[in-house]
């Protein structure tokens, strides 16, 4: 996987060790009431709060914010001086959140595809010249069983890959060695020797990523990037 940039390693790696900075350039929805209510489930993709980074529609960066991400509405909750706020697309460009077990790097602004737009937010996976984006997605479904008048509402968490390559957005599934090497056909025997060598079946991100960079390093040393 590509390395991630000194600048946002930096910031993610000093996060924890400041003090929530306050959101002063850019108009934070309040949350005037309780969220959710009656719902199973949960929208965030961590309920827990984690001391993150945003980078700002205005090009500034926030660090140290307390902030989670709610894959239900597609937007960043922060919490400051005690109150809760919310961000959509409109306001911010980028925001990382480093978790107990992960660094979680979004990003808005990529073609638009199945239900997405270009305002949508993506979990960055590889950041190359081509792109392994990870889509969440939290949708609320009602449920009746038979013969009960009750109605019960949860949250169904979903994820879907894609690959950017050249401007277009490719769905990709795990498993799928098929689909991959249709995505990358223009070097498909290249891959496939790659594929071979390394022995890669794509059960895995990982997997999908290590011939993404086999793919950009070839396209670079080719002089086509």
């Amino acid at each position: 996987m590509k390395k991630i940039p000194s600048t946002l390693l930096f910031l993610v790696l000093l996060a924890p060790l400041v003090q929530a900075q306050y959101l002063t350039d850019i108009n934070g929805r309040a949350v005037t009431e309780q969220q959710y209510t009656d719902v199973e489930g949960s929208p965030y993709l961590k309920d827990k709060w984690y001391l993150g980074t945003i980078r700002a529609q205005n090009g500034k960066v926030y660090d140290g914010v307390k902030m989670r991400y709610d894959a239900y509405k597609d937007e960043v909750e922060y919490e400051q001086q005690g109150k809760m706020y919310r961000l959509g697309a409109a306001e911010t460009l980028e925001f990382s959140i480093p978790t107990d077990d992960d660094l979680y790097i979004f990003r808005r602004g990529f073609p638009k595809v199945d239900r997405q737009t270009d305002a949508s937010f993506y979990r960055v996976l590889h950041d190359g010249n081509t792109k392994l984006l990870k889509r969440y997605e939290n949708r609320m479904r009602d449920e009746k069983p038979y013969n009960s008048a009750t109605v019960t509402r949860r949250f169904e968490p979903s994820e879907k890959l894609y690959v950017l390559k050249g401007g277009t957005m490719y769905p990709i599934k795990k498993n799928d060695r098929k689909g991959m090497l249709k995505i990358l056909s223009d070097r498909k025997r290249t891959m496939e020797y790659a594929i071979k060598e390394q022995q890669l079946d794509f059960r895995t991100e990982s997997d999908i990523i290590k011939i993404l960079e086999e793919y950009d390093a070839y396209q670079a040393g080719d002089g086509k990037y």
